[in-house]
């Protein structure tokens, strides 16, 4: 039903009815925005960018061949888009480091003991270390539930890169979250 209505409106842009795209914006901007304030964590600056995702779909539609979901098509639009106004803008974001000195099993003990909501205030302070392309990823994955695959053909990324990728940012926030417990243990 979803691919029905996409394709409703997408044949109708095509065909010159200007006005049906609002109904594409309807359905897909708060999905777009969500992901792209994952990653700039600014809303003025999301909402700029998911109407530049919007513009630029827009102006391509014509080149959707539909041989993939529009979604998917979509959220690639949005995440290069997002990537690109990130270069632009300059806007600055933080890492954390892959190598810290601490046991996985330690880890995930730590992590195991907290309670739902202390592990949840944990992994939000964890993803604001991520970098915009790894919180991109993880946000699919887990809050938007895009496949492998989707996010594979959304990122330009082999799906193996695409599950590996996923596996070192898990890793990543499980170390964050841990050197988070840690330090608020002191």
């Amino acid at each position: 039903m979803k691919n029905v209505s996409d394709h409703f409106y997408i044949q109708r842009v095509k065909a010159g009815d200007v006005q049906a795209f609002s109904g594409i914006v309807q359905k897909y901007q708060s999905m777009v925005l969500t992901v792209v304030m994952k990653i700039v964590e600014n809303r003025e600056d999301a909402e700029d960018i998911t109407q530049e995702v919007f513009i630029k779909v827009f102006k391509s539609l014509e080149q959707f061949k539909e041989e993939s979901e529009f979604s998917t098509w979509l959220y690639r639009i949005a995440y290069n888009t997002t990537l690109s106004e990130l270069r632009k803008r300059k806007i600055c974001f933080t890492t954390i480091e892959d190598h810290l000195p601490l046991a996985e099993e330690a880890i995930n003990e730590d992590v195991e003991a907290c309670e739902t909501e202390e592990k949840l205030r944990y992994l939000d302070q964890a993803l604001h270390t991520l970098p915009p392309d790894e919180i991109f990823l993880i946000t699919l994955y887990y809050r938007e539930k895009q496949s492998v695959d989707d996010i594979s053909k959304i990122s330009a990324l082999s799906v193996s890169n695409v599950k590996v990728k996923l596996h070192r940012i898990r890793k990543k926030l499980a170390l964050e979250m841990n050197k988070l417990m840690q330090d608020e243990k002191r």
